[in-house]
C-alpha cells in the first residue's frame, strides 16, 4: 500500500502542470542528456584504447604471449606475417600442429637439435622461443625472423608496422583532438535544447504577457491575452484578463455616470425650467396688472402654486436620490414581520384606489415572516411602484401584490393590467429621468426619480428589483429582498 500511495505521489507530480514541477522535468531531461553524453565519452574511449591495446599485443613476438590451454587455440597469423612460424610438439619431441614452418607435422626432433634451437644456438636467421602448456602435455615453440624481432625487441616497428603505427597514431592524435569538440558540441546542443524548453515554458508567455499589459497601459481596455499554460503563468494570465475586463467595466461604468450626470443637469434643467418659468411669467403679471378680476387673479395664483409644487417635488426628489445613492447613508434596519408591513401599507392605499376606480387583489400569506429592513425607505421604494400604476394607468385596472417566500428571499410581486411601458425604455425604466411619456407629463407631475429611488433602497437591503419584459399587458415588478 505505502509503495502504491509512493507511485500515485510520483504519477501526480509527473501530471502536475506547475512552474516547479516543468523545471524539475527539464532538470531531469538535462540530466538525462549529460549522463548519455558521459557514456558515449567513456565508450568512445575505452573504444579507443581498446583498438590501440590490441595493436600493442600484437607487436609481442614470444611464445609466453600466445600459449593457451589447448594448443588448438593458439593463433599465429601476427607470426605468418612477418614470415615467422610456430609449432606444437609433444613429450617427444613429434611436431603435431604446425603453421608457417618448413616441417610437416609427424616431423621429430632431436634433442640436440631442439636444445640448440630454444637456446638460439642455430645460425638459421630465426629467434626462437618456447613455452609448456598448463598441463605440460605439449611444447609451444615460435619462430620469428631476426631482423623483425629486433626490432620489436628495441621498440622499432618493421617498416610496414612503423607506417601503420604512424598512422595509427596521426588517427589517434586526430581522435584525440577532435574529440574535446564533439564533447563541447554535444553540451552545447543539450543547452541550447534546454533553452529552448524553459523559452516555450517561461519566455514566450511571459512576453504575451508584457504584450496585454502594454496594449492595457496605452488604453485599450478590451485587450485579452491568450495563453494555454495550466501553470503559474496561467494562472497570472486569468487575473490579468480578469483585471482588464474590471477596468473595462470600470471605465464603462465611469462613461455611462458621466453620461447620466449630464443628462441629469439638462433633465432637471428642463423639469425646472417649465414651472419655474410659468411662475414668473404669471407672477410678474400680477404685478405688473392690478385691475385683475378676482376669479382670473385666483386662477393665476392656483397655477403658480402648482408650478410651485411641481418644482418643490423635483427638488424633494433629486435630494432624496442623491442622499440615498450616497456611499455615508445608512439604512435604520430592524426584524420586522414583512407580511404585517405589507398588509398595513396596502391599506393606506385602498382609499386612493377606490375613488380612482382601481380594482386590487392582494395575497399576503398569515404566517409571520420576520426578515431585516428599514421600514421607512422600504415603504417608499414599494409606495413609488404602486402609485406608478395608479397615476399613470386608466379606471378600471386591477393592482395586484402577492408576497411569497422563496430560498430564504421575501418575494413581493407588483403588478398591474394597464397601459404598461414601451419596449424601447423598459432596459432604462429604473433610471433617474427616463424620458417615458406616459409617466412624466404635467398633469400627473412625476419627477423620473421615483423607481430609481425604489431600485436605490431595495438594492441597499441587499436585494434587487426588475421589470418583467415581454408580457401582453401591463407591468409586472418583481422584488426580492434577503430572508434571515
Amino acid at each position: 500500500m505505502i509503495n502504491r500511495n509512493k507511485l500515485k505521489k510520483m504519477s501526480s507530480l509527473f501530471k502536475s502542470k506547475r512552474m516547479a514541477t516543468q523545471l524539475f522535468k527539464n532538470y531531469i531531461i538535462f540530466l538525462i542528456i549529460l549522463i548519455g553524453i558521459f557514456i558515449l565519452t567513456l565508450g568512445a574511449l575505452l573504444f579507443y584504447f581498446s583498438v590501440n591495446f590490441e595493436d600493442a599485443t600484437k607487436d609481442n613476438t614470444t611464445a609466453q604471449y600466445i600459449v593457451k590451454q589447448s594448443y588448438k587455440d593458439i593463433k599465429a597469423l601476427n607470426f605468418i606475417k612477418y614470415k615467422g612460424y610456430v609449432e606444437v610438439l609433444d613429450k617427444n619431441l613429434v611436431i603435431v600442429m604446425q603453421n608457417g614452418s618448413k616441417h610437416e607435422v609427424g616431423f621429430k626432433y632431436t634433442v640436440k637439435y631442439y636444445q640448440d634451437m630454444i637456446t638460439n644456438n642455430l645460425k638459421d636467421g630465426y629467434f626462437y622461443s618456447s613455452k609448456y602448456g598448463d598441463k605440460k602435455e605439449f611444447i609451444l615453440i615460435t619462430a620469428m625472423p631476426n631482423s623483425i624481432f629486433d626490432t620489436y625487441a628495441w621498440g622499432i616497428a618493421h617498416k610496414e608496422q612503423l607506417e601503420r603505427s604512424d598512422n595509427n597514431k596521426k588517427a589517434g592524435f586526430t581522435f584525440l583532438n577532435i574529440f574535446p569538440f564533439i564533447i563541447f558540441a554535444f553540451l552545447l546542443s543539450t543547452m541550447v535544447l534546454y533553452a529552448k524548453l524553459t523559452s516555450r515554458i517561461f519566455v514566450k508567455p511571459l512576453n504575451k504577457l508584457l504584450q496585454g499589459v502594454n496594449t492595457v497601459k496605452n488604453g485599450e481596455y478590451s485587450a485579452r491575452v491568450e495563453i494555454d499554460s495550466l501553470n503559474e503563468i496561467g494562472e497570472l494570465k486569468d487575473a490579468f484578463n480578469l483585471m482588464a475586463e474590471k477596468i473595462q467595466q470600470e471605465k464603462l461604468l465611469k462613461k455611462k455616470a458621466e453620461d447620466n450626470r449630464k443628462r441629469m443637469i439638462l433633465d432637471i434643467s428642463h423639469d425646472l425650467k417649465n414651472p419655474l418659468t410659468s411662475i414668473l411669467g404669471y407672477s410678474e403679471f400680477l404685478l405688473e396688472n392690478n385691475d385683475i378680476l378676482p376669479e382670473d387673479k385666483n386662477k393665476l395664483l392656483k397655477v403658480i402654486n402648482n408650478n410651485s409644487r411641481r418644482a418643490n417635488d423635483l427638488i424633494q426628489d433629486l435630494f432624496e436620490y442623491s442622499r440615498i445613492e450616497s456611499t455615508e447613508y445608512k439604512l435604520d434596519m430592524g426584524k420586522h414581520d414583512i407580511g404585517e408591513f405589507l398588509r398595513e401599507l396596502i391599506a393606506g392605499y385602498v382609499p386612493i384606489m377606490e375613488k380612482k376606480g382601481v380594482k386590487y387583489e392582494f395575497e399576503i400569506t398569515e404566517d409571520e415572516v420576520v426578515i431585516s429592513f428599514d421600514k421607512k425607505n422600504l415603504d417608499r421604494a414599494l409606495s413609488n411602484v404602486i402609485l406608478n400604476s395608479i397615476k399613470y394607468n386608466n379606471p378600471g385596472i386591477t393592482i395586484s401584490i402577492k408576497l411569497l417566500v422563496a430560498d430564504t428571499k421575501a418575494v413581493i410581486i407588483i403588478e398591474d393590467d394597464g397601459v404598461g411601458i414601451a419596449k424601447e425604455f423598459q432596459g432604462d425604466i429604473f433610471e433617474p429621468f427616463v424620458r417615458v411619456d406616459a409617466t412624466r407629463n404635467s398633469k400627473s407631475g412625476g419627477t423620473g426619480l421615483g423607481l430609481a429611488i425604489s431600485k436605490s433602497i431595495i438594492e441597499k437591503h441587499g436585494g434587487n428589483i426588475y421589470l418583467v419584459r415581454d408580457i401582453n399587458k401591463g407591468c409586472k415588478f418583481i422584488i426580492k429582498l434577503k430572508g434571515n
